[in-house]
């Protein structure tokens, strides 16, 4: 049985090297094999200029690497992020071309990054930032050579910004250079919904695993965005009993009935704040979490949802959203 050995488990891509190391052996893959799927095809730096909106220059760095094209062209996402690193880009495409092989899709591996905190940034500041970085990289993007995705910090706005820049370089449009655009441009239905939607399969699989039962089953959601807030929705949909939520900043409880109203507010927000309707604590009651760190977990109190009456003044004492509609 093959061992895994990393000297840092909480470097991404020492820890995908050892996991690569691992399958290598069991398989007893020949030398020469090992060594080229062990390395990226190419590694790609670019320098972004990008005028603020107060008038100030800054230079972003972004990445792109190709881990293979052997099956097809590279397949991956781009994040924004500001601690992106390469390490991890590099990480996360050697994935991707094992994920792409797997269920047999016509793909190579493939992802990119840019080091930049979009909670900070205006919409014309990423605007920028995204269009630059396409025309870094225009000629490795395309239908045949490299198709981005969206991913952390990024969507289909960001899918549109990068297929426009793409097909004005080109000088035809050209909808195929990215997946996960808007569907008015071609995007595929049900493409937000996926990766949420796919997280719900495999926890139906693990209760029909270990016989449990969807209401019997509590939850709690590490990480708020496009995946962790859609797959809440749908394992609510389901019968499971949403307990709380958590992003790398913030954690608290959500009761699972208040589950939708918790999706509505945090889309209105670009980090996790305490909602206005969770007001006090429960004693001896935590929730555990901790972004890329099970072994250090956070413990953050829970607390207890306030009645009906309390809950309407809190919103009706807020200009900032208006309260869930009920489903």
């Amino acid at each position: 049985m093959a061992t895994l050995v990393s000297r840092n488990e909480f470097n991404v891509y020492e820890s995908a090297d050892a996991r690569f190391e691992a399958a290598a052996r069991k398989l007893n893959l020949e030398e020469g094999l090992y060594r080229f799927l062990k390395y990226p095809n190419k590694e790609i730096t670019v320098y972004i200029p990008v005028m603020l909106d107060n008038g100030h220059l800054e230079v972003f760095v972004g990445y792109r690497v190709h881990h293979s094209i052997v099956r097809g062209p590279g397949k991956g996402g781009i994040r924004f992020a500001p601690n992106v690193t390469l390490d991890e880009i590099r990480a996360l495409a050697s994935w991707m071309t094992w994920k792409c092989a797997v269920v047999n899709i016509p793909f190579g591996g493939a992802k990119g990054g840019v080091i930049c905190d979009p909670t900070k940034l205006s919409n014309g500041e990423l605007e920028r930032i995204t269009r630059r970085y396409t025309a870094e990289l225009i000629e490795w993007f395309g239908p045949e050579r490299d198709v981005p995705a969206p991913d952390l910090g990024t969507n289909e706005q960001t899918m549109a910004w990068i297929m426009d820049t793409y097909s004005m370089h080109v000088r035809h449009t050209t909808t195929a250079v990215v997946t996960g655009k808007p569907i008015d441009l071609g995007g595929s239905r049900g493409r937000q919904e996926a990766t949420g939607r796919g997280l719900l399969f495999n926890c139906d699989r693990a209760l029909a695993k270990f016989r449990m039962q969807h209401l019997n089953t509590r939850v709690i959601i590490q990480g708020f965005g496009n995946v962790g807030s859609m797959a809440a929705k749908l394992m609510h949909n389901a019968g499971y009993k949403i307990v709380g939520v958590a992003n790398r900043c913030r954690s608290f409880p959500v009761a699972g009935r208040k589950c939708p109203r918790a999706k509505f507010f945090f889309s209105r927000r670009k980090s996790l704040s305490p909602p206005p309707w969770k007001t006090r604590l429960l004693p001896k009651t935590h929730i555990a979490c901790r972004h890329a760190s099970f072994a250090k977990a956070q413990t953050v109190r829970a607390r207890r949802w306030p009645t009906r009456s309390s809950t309407a003044k809190a919103y009706s004492s807020s200009r900032t959203f208006s309260p869930m509609p009920a489903e």
